[in-house]
């Protein structure tokens, strides 16, 4: 027996997950945005984040773009995604709840419309 057999909605799943991620990558953005902005996450978080802004932003790389002109592109895409997701993570819980929502309550807000 294969196993698209056993899971006929296997590939769907995937799909549905995908465009769950898809979906909240704004709200992603605007927690950082916000972290970014509060005094009580640790400075270094802002830092590491503000560095990977710079990297990106500066002609030297790692793996240059022009020799490898997909993959330079996409290190510098890994490594700020990275530094914000340790952002999220390194941030005290009680302010990352407390963005997270208030984005909450702002879109169902924006989107009561929809429901």
């Amino acid at each position: 027996m294969s196993k698209e057999n056993k899971d006929p909605y296997g590939k769907l799943k995937k799909q549905m997950h995908l465009a769950r991620i898809i979906f909240h990558i704004p709200n992603f953005i605007k927690l950082s945005l916000r972290l970014l902005k509060d005094k009580r996450v640790p400075f270094y978080l802002k830092l590491l984040v503000y560095g990977a802004i710079a990297y990106t932003l500066s002609p030297y790389d790692l793996i240059p773009d022009f020799l490898v002109p997909f993959f330079g592109f996409f290190e510098d895409i890994i490594i700020g995604i990275f530094c914000l997701i340790g952002l999220v993570k390194g941030s005290p819980p009680e302010v990352v709840e407390g963005y997270v929502k208030a984005i909450d309550a702002e879109n169902k807000q924006k989107y009561r419309f929809f429901r």
